[in-house]
């Protein structure tokens, strides 16, 4: 191997080296960026105890009106049923139980809970939600109409849950696989290699020796 290729190869593996340097440390800086979760509230973990410990209903003791024993056994039935998992939540809204929006407690119940499954939350009338936390998503999309009786409204969300059918999700990841993610050290390891290339010659004029290496070809 002449000196010119080997000082090529010796750039190349530095611009590789520096690629890869970089890659590792955005991905730490994104993972300190993250913001805290935040912490789950009374309400939001007693209905997560419950769908835990096997119900697929919770009916909050201040949503009895809405939703009567009987309506909640109702549901219970249909949910269990369902050839999707499906969990429930029947509460009044309110902003000071740990989250602001509905997405918000959906987020929360589905981090505590952690089953794959869709969740249906009913916040008050015309408010609510139906999150998919699945292995692909549901076609079509679930009914997420929360106007009216609620016990009619719920209904329709779970048989729509069960009624559809889950499409899987596209694979890859962030690089588009394998493929991507080596085409994506290559294009990184390019424009390394300049980089190298000066920290060499300036580690060469520390040493007393010329900038440019032999050979002229730079």
């Amino acid at each position: 191997m002449n000196g010119r290729l080997r000082d090529l190869l010796l750039a190349s593996l530095a611009g590789l080296a520096v690629a890869w340097v970089g890659v590792v440390g955005y991905g730490v800086v994104s993972d300190l960026r993250s913001p805290a979760l935040p912490e789950v509230g009374d309400r939001v973990q007693q209905a997560a105890d419950a769908l835990r410990g096997g119900d697929h209903v919770y009916v909050a003791p201040d949503a009895h009106d809405r939703v009567t024993p009987a309506g909640e056994r109702t549901l219970e039935q249909l949910a269990e049923s369902s050839r999707h998992p499906v969990y429930v939540v029947v509460w009044e809204g309110t902003g000071q139980a740990g989250y602001q929006f509905p997405t918000d407690a959906a987020s929360q119940l589905i981090r505590v809970v952690d089953r794959e499954g869709v969740y249906v939350l009913w916040d008050g009338v015309g408010q609510g939600v139906v999150s998919e936390h699945l292995e692909g998503y549901l076609a079509p999309s679930p009914v997420r109409d929360f106007y009216g009786d609620p016990l009619l409204r719920l209904s329709e969300v779970i048989e729509s849950v069960d009624a559809a059918a889950v499409v899987p999700a596209s694979g890859g990841d962030y690089w588009g696989g394998p493929v991507g993610a080596t085409a994506a050290g290559l294009v990184f390891a390019t424009g390394g290699i300049p980089v190298a290339l000066l920290l060499l010659g300036l580690g060469r004029l520390l040493a007393g020796r010329r900038f440019f290496m032999p050979g002229g070809w730079w």
